[in-house]
Parts: C-alpha cells; sequence; structure tokens
C-alpha cells in the first residue's frame, strides 16, 4: 500500500483474513457494510472511539439535505470505506447520505444539494502512484458539476498528496482553484508529534479563519479552536475565504510516492460563492475520516476527527453546515 496521513511510506504489511470485513472497527448506531471483500494491505482501520452522535441535530432524522458522496472516479477513502464515519456523523445530523457510482449528469446531480468529492483518481492507488494523461472527470463531467454549483448547489472537494492533487487539479481549475503537486510541509507550525505534512492551524499562530462560518459556528459551544491538517497539497483561488493559511515558512516538496514538487499554494482550505451556490475544497481529506494507524515502528497513531485537542469533528458539522445554508 502507499504513504497516507503522514505515514511517510513505512507502512507494515498487514494480513486481512477473508472474512473480516473492508471496515472492521464498528461505531455506533452505524450497521457494518455486507461487502466483505479484503482490504489489500491497509495499515489502519476506522477509529472504535468515535462516536457519531449529534446532540442537537440540525434537522429530524432523514429530514435535511441530501447528500452526494462520489463513488464514481476510484474515490480511495470512499472505495475502502473510510468515510463512514463521516457518513454516520451527517445522518445522526438528519442529512441524507448516498454514495453515487455513476458519472456526473444534470440528471444525476439534480437529485442532491451537496456533493462530496474525496480523493477521487482515474485508477486504483494500490497499483499506481502518479497522473501523467489518464483523465478523472471528464470534460461533461466538470461542466455539469460547475453548472450545478452555479445554480444553487454546494460541493465539497477533497484532494490530498500526490498524486490526488494531480488527479484534482482540473475539476478545481473549473472554479478558478490551483492545487501544488507534491506534499505540503511548514517547519514551524508542526504539529508535536514531528509527522511531516502536520501542520496546525490555531488562533495562537494567526493560521485559523477564526471569523469565518466554518470556525466560528452558529453557536459558542460550536467555535473551533484549532485543527491539524495531515499531509495533503496546497490551494490557491482568489475570490475564496483563506479558511486554513499557510504561513510564509510553508513548503512544497516531493512527496513520498516520489511525485512533485510543483506549484506552491498559500491555503489548505478555500470556502466561498460561486454563482447562486457554494464551494468548500481542502488540499487534505483525512480530517473528514477518524481512523487509527497502526506502523511497524510506533504506537498505533490516530488521523481526523478523534485526534486530542484538535476540533475536526465540530469543524466537519460546521462546514456541511455552512454549505447547506443559502
Amino acid at each position: 500500500m502507499r504513504p497516507w496521513c503522514g505515514a511517510l511510506g513505512r507502512l507494515v504489511e498487514l494480513p486481512v483474513p477473508p472474512h473480516v470485513p473492508r471496515w472492521s472497527a464498528r461505531l455506533v448506531g452505524v450497521t457494518e457494510p455486507q461487502n466483505e471483500t479484503p482490504v489489500r494491505s491497509w495499515p489502519m482501520s476506522n477509529d472504535r472511539a468515535f462516536d457519531p452522535g449529534v446532540e442537537r441535530p440540525l434537522w429530524p432524522s432523514g429530514e435535511g439535505p441530501a447528500i452526494l458522496l462520489d463513488g464514481a472516479h476510484h474515490n480511495v477513502l470512499v472505495d475502502h470505506d473510510f468515510m463512514i464515519p463521516f457518513e454516520a456523523l451527517m445522518r445522526a445530523d438528519g442529512f441524507r447520505v448516498s454514495t453515487g457510482r455513476s458519472r456526473w449528469t444534470p440528471e444525476v446531480l439534480s437529485g442532491f444539494e451537496i456533493v462530496a468529492v474525496v480523493t477521487a483518481l482515474p485508477f486504483d492507488f494500490s497499483e499506481r502512484t502518479e497522473v501523467t494523461d489518464e483523465v478523472t472527470f471528464s470534460q461533461q463531467e466538470i461542466r455539469a458539476l460547475r453548472d450545478w454549483v452555479d445554480g444553487g448547489g454546494s460541493a465539497l472537494i477533497l484532494g490530498e498528496h500526490a498524486p490526488f492533487d494531480q488527479a484534482v487539479g482540473p475539476l478545481l481549475k473549473a472554479f478558478g482553484i490551483e492545487a501544488s503537486i507534491g506534499t505540503t510541509i511548514d517547519p514551524m507550525d508542526t504539529h508535536s508529534s514531528g509527522r511531516m505534512g502536520w501542520i496546525v492551524y490555531s488562533a495562537a499562530n494567526g493560521l485559523l479563519n477564526r471569523q469565518h462560518p466554518t470556525v466560528r459556528g452558529n453557536r459558542p459551544e460550536e467555535r473551533v479552536r484549532q485543527l491539524v491538517t495531515f499531509r495533503g497539497s496546497a490551494l490557491s483561488g482568489a475570490g475564496y475565504e483563506n479558511i486554513l493559511r499557510l504561513s510564509e515558512h510553508a513548503q512544497n516538496v516531493a512527496d513520498p510516492t516520489g511525485v512533485g514538487p510543483v506549484g506552491r499554494g498559500d491555503s489548505q482550505a478555500l470556502a466561498g460563492r460561486v454563482g447562486d451556490g457554494k464551494l468548500a475544497a481542502f488540499g487534505d481529506a483525512n480530517g473528514f475520516t477518524a481512523v487509527s494507524i497502526e506502523m511497524d515502528d510506533e504506537d498505533p497513531f490516530r488521523c481526523g476527527m478523534t485526534v486530542r485537542d484538535y476540533d475536526w469533528r465540530q469543524f466537519v458539522l460546521n462546514v456541511m453546515h455552512w454549505l447547506s445554508e443559502p
């Protein structure tokens, strides 16, 4: 398997017996998938500590906006069930979530209020590490999504380090956003673990946009204090609010997959209006997961919504609330 979530390529090959479901971590109130195809050499599983319960749901169960979770573009985190914690959290808040395996057309998109595009690729990530001339999204699909957002839809685009930044680049460009290629690091604002690409955003270092609704929330208890990203790419785009601002010390370096560096952005999260709709784009997708990673040379560690002292769980809710508002 390839490097992931700051693991820097030191992945241990974990045997997965044929009878073990792809999603090995049970979550409160979530039904385990019926597909029992084993995962190939994943050193990570959904974190058993994650609780998707929402104390004050925004909508009654099943009555909120409809989310299309894209599964038509070799979406690694979707295909291997690592978006299940996100799905569970959304359903607990009243959203309706469906995984779509169809290419985007106006007809497909018309049944949804939010489209979430997560770690898309033109090929299986376990077999390739670099995008060359392959096409992830057809021009017809890109046009369909852009027109749908212009008309009032909301899109969440979650990129990653190379080669995901290569794959999502043409889609982001249609919305006026450029993605760097490689891995973004910041030697001055690195997480205390010292893991490459784990960048801290807080009020203390001035890199967290505390005034944006996705950080401020709608109530005092929803305010986000600090976040950490887990090895991703950088973004830049005029006309968008910079939610996670990269410092002047940030660098784009070659990814452990061997791809990059190309370009340099000033953000790992942008949000803004596009026509009558909204877009939130991230250079790192791991904050929207809740995973535990087991390495062969260190203690297990977590990425995403269960990392202690960081507010990803609340931030994910805030982002989706913002996307769902007119």
